[in-house]
């Protein structure tokens, strides 16, 4: 899903008038991973003040970076029983009236969500009529193509609140409060079906991680059976790893630089044409930039091999190959970074053009040009005394 894509289900969440959720249903699990308590009854009979709440959780699902936080993920190979697909569209096609679905849900959940602790486990169901767009892209409320139909999961840690003094209105009196384990915003979520093309797609979920280096994997595997992108954490080392390799032990710092100077071009050159939308970089895009830095032929005969090699991912007995990578994950847009063991200098990645090298005295230095807005320590040093 892209961007725009994302925040017109996000938007859904905005007010309780426009959000049109149907059902919530839930199950409070504690740290020993039993079942606390379920529940299951229409959005609307909810109080008011906890819909808002609620919104809240769902917006937050749906919040973050998409290829870094938000990430689409296709189903594998469906499992036997209700693995993945087949169980979500119980849940769905019920509209979450399904209790032995829900119960199946939870039961998976719980046995591969690696969490210590209490957490709980939030499902709604929601029917959207989704407005007709002209060729312009301008959204026409009074023209629909289709009524997209899904559930939104989110699962949020419980925490204790902490312990202290507060004042009972009932009595009129300073007592100690009472710790209760409260909702806090969530860590995982997924969306299903995905919201592809502004249409339902049923071949995919949009999946949501807090933590983009930790995506809980036994839950993509064992509850969802879908195949997602290597995080984002993993393609940032990944890529380190890879331009080092090619390389090799010939690595200058001229070669280096022009990476990053063409890297940032070739991502600004996209996201000027992707109007807001995440940038992504095709094995081939990587590789003209490798060529345009000046990286010899022989060092590029292995690059389609160890790029296939390095950002791979394994689906069960099979291997998927990253075709593209998300451009905020490797390319460092804002700084760029010399560091040895004595040092470390960073300047913004637009700003490379007053660093070089220079043969000084036999030696190999690193020459930076001096501008008048110069500090030490925080003290402006006068050009002149450079």
């Amino acid at each position: 899903m892209i961007k725009k894509e994302i925040n017109e289900i996000k938007s859904l969440f905005d007010t309780i008038q426009e959000c049109n959720i149907l059902r919530l249903a839930g199950c409070y699990v504690n740290g020993e991973k039993n079942k606390v308590k379920t529940f299951n009854e229409r959005f609307s009979n909810i109080p008011e003040e906890e819909m808002y709440k609620y919104l809240e959780i769902f917006r937050r699902t749906l919040s973050g970076t998409p290829g870094k936080n938000l990430m689409d993920a296709a189903f594998t190979q469906e499992n036997p029983g209700d693995a993945g697909r087949s169980l979500l569209n119980r849940l769905k096609d019920s509209e979450l009236k399904d209790e032995d679905a829900l119960d199946v849900f939870y039961d998976k959940v719980i046995s591969n969500y690696n969490y210590v602790g209490n957490y709980l486990i939030l499902l709604i169901y929601q029917a959207y009529d989704v407005p007709g767009m002209t060729s312009d892209g301008i959204e026409m409320d009074d023209a629909s193509d289709e009524v997209y139909k899904y559930i939104l999961c989110s699962i949020c840690p419980m925490k204790l609140t902490k312990p202290g003094l507060g004042y009972d209105d009932d009595l009129g009196e300073i007592h100690t409060m009472r710790q209760i384990f409260a909702v806090e915003l969530p860590e995982t979520g997924f969306l299903y079906p995905a919201f592809n093309d502004r249409s339902s797609d049923d071949g995919s979920i949009l999946y949501s991680s807090k933590r983009s280096d930790y995506l809980q994997d036994s839950m993509l595997d064992k509850v969802l059976n879908v195949s997602i992108t290597l995080p984002a954490k993993q393609q940032k080392e990944g890529f380190t790893e890879f331009v080092t390799e090619i390389l090799g032990e010939d690595t200058s710092f001229e070669t280096v630089l022009s990476i990053h100077e063409n890297l940032n071009e070739t991502v600004e050159t996209k996201k000027s044409e992707a109007q807001g939308e995440t940038v992504f970089l095709e094995k081939q895009e990587v590789k003209n930039v490798f060529e345009k830095s000046g990286v010899p032929a022989e060092k590029l005969s292995r690059f389609d091999e160890r790029f296939d090699e390095q950002f791979s991912v394994k689906e069960g007995p099979a291997v998927k190959v990253e075709e593209k990578l998300c451009a905020e994950n490797v390319a460092p847009l804002r700084s760029f970074e010399v560091k040895n063991a004595n040092m470390v200098l960073r300047l913004k990645s637009r700003k490379t053009d007053i660093i070089g090298t220079r043969i000084i005295d036999g030696k190999k230095c690193l020459i930076i040009e001096m501008t008048d807005d110069l500090t030490v320590n925080g003290v402006p040093v006068e050009r002149g005394n450079f």
